[in-house]
């Protein structure tokens, strides 16, 4: 069993292979989408897309085969992505023993405008909520009403990683998924959104990064989260 949160560095197919079985109720990641290429739309001022070599020849799948065994049974995985490679990932989760439950949508309030005069602005980015089986423990999402799987919270401007998440919308999720004091998982950091987010809400948690720059980033950032909470 893990004593202690934290923020590793190192290859998460790697790494994966050292964690407990069992330990987490939710897993909570951003992985690579891959879409990173060049086009030829010069003429609209848009030359592609290049968030560097972590963005490239990654693969999608191997990594949920070796997370899944660190999850207990009713965890809840939440897996962003490409809304074009979701379906290849929601068939693979199946064949794991885990039940694939919705789709889930973050509607960005000022999404970039690019090449609108041309195609529907790019406004939002998902997910897939999945269950690991037998799900009957899993916690239940909303105690009153019913919650749409829309989650609108606008783009944070000035970020520190390219393709960060909003907090909020990262709160909002293991507040639902959760219970204080539950074990959550996350294998791409970035610049540490999960562990952050864990944090403040009283979860302990554990992610993995490979890029050395956005986990000393990550480190930092989680460094004063802690020192505000022993302020406060």
């Amino acid at each position: 069993m893990l004593a202690d949160s934290a923020i590793l560095l190192g290859d998460s197919h790697e790494l994966l292979k050292t964690l407990p079985k069992n330990q987490f109720s939710l897993l909570l990641t951003d992985p690579p989408y891959c879409v990173s290429r060049k086009n030829n739309f010069s003429t609209i001022k848009r030359q592609g897309v290049d968030f560097g070599a972590w963005d490239q020849n990654f693969d999608q799948l191997k990594w949920i085969a070796l997370a899944e065994p660190l999850l207990r049974p009713g965890a809840s995985l939440v897996i962003w992505n490409d809304w074009k490679k979701l379906g290849d990932i929601a068939q693979f989760l199946e064949t794991l023993n885990i039940s694939v439950k919705r789709i889930l949508t973050w509607h960005k309030n000022n999404p970039k405008p690019f090449n609108t005069k041309y195609m529907f602005a790019q406004a939002t980015e998902h997910a897939i909520w999945a269950v690991k089986k037998p799900n009957k423990s899993f916690k239940k999402v909303y105690n009153g009403g019913y919650h749409h799987g829309v989650f609108k919270f606008p783009v944070e401007l000035n970020s520190s990683h390219p393709t960060k998440k909003p907090d909020a919308l990262f709160s909002e999720l293991i507040t639902k998924l959760t219970n204080p004091g539950d074990w959550i998982l996350d294998p791409f950091a970035g610049s540490g959104t999960t562990a952050i987010c864990a944090e403040k809400l009283n979860r302990k948690h554990l992610s993995i990064e490979l890029d050395p720059s956005y986990h000393q980033l990550s480190l930092d950032q989680l460094a004063e989260v802690k020192a505000t909470q022993i302020r406060n």
